[in-house]
This record gives C-alpha cells, sequence and structure tokens, in this order.
C-alpha cells in the first residue's frame, strides 16, 4: 500500500530529495490525499503549498479548500481513508 503525501514526515521527505528523487517520482510514489482535487498538488511550487510545507495532517487541514473533495458515508463498521 503506498504512503500518501500528508503521512510523509518532514525528514523522510529531506531523506528522499537526498536521493535524488524528482518530483514526478514523489508524486507517483506519494500521491495526494484522496479528498484533494488539486491538480498535481504534489509538483513542489506548483503544487498544493499547504501540502509541500507539512501542514496537511488530515482530511480537516482541507476542509475550507475549494479543492477539496467531501467525505461519502462509509457502510456501517468501514473506516473512512484519511
Amino acid at each position: 500500500m503506498r504512503k500518501y503525501f500528508h503521512k510523509l514526515a518532514e525528514e523522510e521527505f529531506k531523506e528522499l530529495v537526498k536521493e535524488g528523487m524528482t518530483w514526478g517520482e514523489c508524486a507517483e510514489e506519494y500521491p495526494q490525499p484522496k479528498w484533494c482535487n488539486y491538480p498535481d498538488a504534489v509538483q513542489g511550487a506548483l503544487g498544493c503549498w499547504s501540502l509541500m510545507d507539512f501542514r496537511i495532517k488530515g482530511r480537516s487541514s482541507c476542509k475550507c479548500c475549494i479543492q477539496y473533495i467531501p467525505a461519502t458515508p462509509t457502510h456501517k463498521g468501514e473506516r473512512s481513508v484519511d
């Protein structure tokens, strides 16, 4: 299972940068959250600045954004994925 970008610790990201990972590779390996409709959110300076600055910790961090996709109801006993 892939790890979403907002779940990366800043230290993990810095290590990926040292290893030479490109933004394209990063977006492929660590995609933007499913509730985010921002085009290419994981694309450095052209992406979502809040996401790139590690300010997004979960769905509630994005609820005021116009690119936010509201959660759909889950079946009883299921968890929604953040």
